[in-house]
């Protein structure tokens, strides 16, 4: 990991705990429901994260089949028999 990419984890995770201490601790239903709310966010953030991962490398799987010079389900010749 880069020194870079080490600064921008330990922010996001500074900034998460951040999030964390703002949570009011008056009452336990209230501070249950602002811990479903961060796990709601962060979650989503995560999922949302990992969705567009797959959907990157579908993508471009699908283009690489497009290349010239690559063999394709349907304009293949057919098999002879």
């Amino acid at each position: 990991m880069t020194d870079k990419e080490q600064a921008a984890q330990d922010a996001g995770i500074r900034f998460a705990m951040d999030m964390i201490k703002q949570i009011p601790r008056d009452d336990k239903m209230t501070t249950e429901c602002h811990i479903t709310g961060v796990l709601i966010v962060f979650w989503g953030a995560l999922w949302g994260t990992a969705g567009t991962e797959f959907a990157r490398g579908f993508i471009e799987s699908q283009l690489r089949g497009m290349d010239p010079d690559v063999p394709h389900e349907k304009w293949a010749e057919p098999v002879v028999q």
